[in-house]
């Protein structure tokens, strides 16, 4: 089915607050456990809540890891949130045998320091760089809800850097996006109106036919 987004059902996910988001939202929306149900997608969103492993593990165990590949080669837009915007990095501290994301953005993830609370848990602001089409009608640096305990330097791909945060002394990228694949390491499905909003300029604009270019 054209125009419609899918979201990936990998098994180790939490779904349906995304699903309901884009369902409140109005956009067409269905949720895919094979990498045939993405055939037609206009967009693709990778959530993710768990660990970097056994997301890994279970994407590839479904085939979607190579499914992924192809439809980020023929430029379909891929929103990665939380832990699958961090699958979508080259690959993190939090594996045990040195696994491989999907390699979009350039650097390891590291673990937040001793000292620190981890996960890093609640509403932070994010400072945004530019791309006004995704933060149409929020508020300037607005606040979004995170729960991390692994994050991605904000130096590590600079080029790749649509916002950043900070949580202590550590600056971390919140928002990330090369060629049409976009990831926000804060959940916008949890981040109240703000979240809401977000969601829809990015629905709007490759629903639109616009892909994430139009966006960013």
């Amino acid at each position: 089915m054209a125009g419609t987004i899918a979201v990936i059902d990998y098994g180790v996910n939490n779904l349906a607050s995304v699903y309901n988001a884009f369902t409140h939202l109005g956009h067409p929306v269905r949720l895919v456990d094979r990498p045939s149900g993405l055939s037609n997608a206009t967009g693709v969103v990778l959530p993710g809540v768990g660990s970097f492993d056994r997301a890994l593990d279970a994407l590839h165990r479904r085939d979607f890891v190579r499914t992924l590949g192809a439809m980020i080669d023929a430029e379909v837009p891929l929103l990665g949130i939380c832990l699958g915007m961090q699958l979508l990095c080259a690959t993190s501290a939090e594996s045990h045998r040195g696994a491989e994301g999907l390699g979009m953005f350039h650097g390891e993830l590291h673990r937040f320091g001793r000292g620190m609370k981890v996960p890093h848990m609640g509403w932070n602001r994010v400072q945004t760089m530019g791309h006004e089409a995704l933060f149409v009608g929020l508020p300037a640096d607005p606040y979004f809800y995170f729960v991390h305990s692994y994050y991605f330097d904000a130096n590590a791909d600079p080029g790749a850097v649509v916002g950043t945060c900070r949580y202590g002394e550590t600056k971390f990228a919140a928002i990330l996006a090369r060629g049409n694949v976009l990831g926000t390491q804060f959940h916008p499905e949890k981040s109240g109106v703000v979240g809401l909003r977000f969601l829809d300029n990015y629905a709007r604009g490759i629903l639109a036919g616009e892909g994430t270019g139009g966006l960013i």
